[in-house]
């Protein structure tokens, strides 16, 4: 490391924007991961919870519903191919804070949407700043983690979203079905978090990614970050900054949009990027984008909505607790391809059962039982999981323009299962789970045959995994883990 980046003429430093006083840069972006991630939750619940209400309102058919459900993920596409260039070119800081603005927008617009044409603009404008914000967190998260916890803390992610679930999932409860309480005013109530969560970005003066400040020139800063965030631990902060200089001497910090797409094309055949790919896939493959859209709308004809969403709280509440051992505890001990294993397996008994009770009229409680045994085996893995692992696998130069691009497929199968889920279920109530069953039995195969583990590794070199690594290079200063 350069010998005068410590006496480096520091303009951020000297005007305060690492933090406001009194709390280190990790308590700040921490409480910031939470706000943002809580507002994700609190949207990604609102069509799920009002999805039965609308059909009726706007009497839509199987394949309309279906459109409606699946259409904004497409919007999510574009997202997911030009934000990881933002993110580089403009910082993780301003894209995060577009990403609330943007969901203002899409609560707004779906509040007050005079016909479904209009409620599927605001679906779609929502779709677009809550993908956005997912991921401009985690890879600002990624990026502000040590080694040795790094599973741990971007994995929370998972669990504030699902926090934000369960807060929209009980408000749902209390407020469907009151007079003069309509789902609209529940769609409007969305802009509450998004909005207290860019308050709350501005005034507590969150700092950039240090990765981002280096790239962009801000040494000290970057260093003084590092520090902050690694809780003092100068060997690993310094090790860092030093890998990431490295990095810049054969990358230019300034780069144009045709270099950006040039860099892209070479590493998108490299095995890092169709690992983190397939992970996106499979995760998409479990379905529960579907499940948990469809939820109140796959038992709607054994069941009240009020029975059925007192179900759905259930499930919530089941997937988030499910959650917390995995980020607390198990991502750091078990390892990530143990938890990709045991999470696709236990959704594929889920949706096997789901199958057999569905196909031979069961009861629809016990189908119930086992849509919430899936949301707690979907979260031993799949939920928390994917979001460290798929971020930390790629290079820092690119960690946010292809881990961005990994997503599309998973997506796009994303797509095709909230398209066709309204459909299957028509045509026959065990289909959906029965197609699941298949993914997830698809999903645990992929996961035993060619995930690598990442666990205890810097996060400059988890990438190192697909090749033979230098451990001299690889191993955290204060990780017990040794390396591949």
């Amino acid at each position: 490391m350069p010998d005068n980046v410590e006496n480096e003429d520091s303009p951020l430093l000297a005007k305060g924007t690492l933090g406001p006083k009194g709390l280190s840069t990790a308590t700040v972006a921490r409480l910031i991961t939470f706000s943002s991630s809580f507002s994700e939750g609190w949207d990604l619940a609102i069509f799920s919870t009002i999805v039965v209400s609308i059909s009726r309102q706007f009497n839509l058919t199987a394949w309309e519903l279906g459109l409606l459900s699946s259409l904004p993920i497409l919007c999510a596409i574009p997202v997911c191919a030009f934000a990881g260039v933002c993110m580089d070119k403009f910082g993780r800081k301003p894209c995060i804070i577009v990403a609330y603005v943007i969901c203002c927008l899409g609560c707004l617009c779906m509040a007050v949407a005079p016909n479904v044409i209009w409620l599927a603009v605001g679906r779609c404008i929502l779709v677009v700043g809550v993908r956005g914000g997912i991921v401009s967190v985690t890879v600002y998260m990624n990026e502000l983690s040590p080694a040795g916890t790094r599973g741990m803390l971007v994995s929370l992610e998972e669990v504030y979203i699902n926090m934000g679930i369960l807060s929209a999932t009980f408000a749902a409860w209390f407020m469907m079905g009151r007079e003069g309480l309509s789902w609209r005013v529940f769609a409007a109530a969305g802009m509450v978090a998004p909005l207290l969560s860019l308050i709350a970005f501005v005034a507590m003066r969150v700092p950039e990614s240090p990765r981002h400040l280096q790239q962009t020139g801000y040494e000290a800063e970057a260093l003084a970050v590092l520090r902050s965030v690694l809780n003092g631990d100068e060997a690993e902060a310094r090790r860092t900054l030093e890998l990431w200089q490295q990095d810049t001497l054969v990358a230019p910090r300034h780069k144009t949009w045709k270099e950006h797409a040039s860099e892209l094309r070479e590493f998108i055949p490299q095995k890092p990027f169709r690992i983190a790919m397939a992970c996106w896939f499979a995760r998409a493959g479990s379905g529960i984008a579907m499940i948990g859209t469809y939820f109140v709308l796959f038992l709607s004809d054994g069941m009240s909505q009020e029975t059925i969403l007192g179900w759905f709280t259930i499930g919530t509440i089941v997937k988030t607790c499910a959650l917390l051992p995995t980020c607390l505890w198990l991502i750091e001990t078990c390892g990530r391809k143990t938890l990709f294993l045991v999470s696709a397996a236990g959704c594929c008994v889920c949706m096997a059962a789901a199958t057999a009770l569905a196909a031979h009229n069961g009861h629809v409680a016990l189908v119930a039982c086992c849509l919430v045994a899936y949301f707690g085996a979907f979260s031993m893995g799949y939920g928390p999981v994917v979001w460290a692992y798929c971020f930390e696998i790629l290079p820092n130069n690119l960690r946010g323009k292809a881990g961005t691009l990994s997503m599309i497929p998973g997506d796009c199968l994303s797509f095709a299962l909230l398209l066709l889920g309204p459909v299957m279920h028509e045509t026959h109530a065990a289909l959906p789970y029965a197609v699941l069953t298949a993914t997830n039995l698809l999903a645990a195969i992929f996961f035993w045959a060619t995930c690598p583990e990442t666990k205890g590794l810097l996060l400059e070199a988890c990438v190192d995994g697909f090749r033979d690594p230098d451990p001299e290079v690889i191993k955290s200063p204060r990780s017990n883990e040794g390396p591949y």
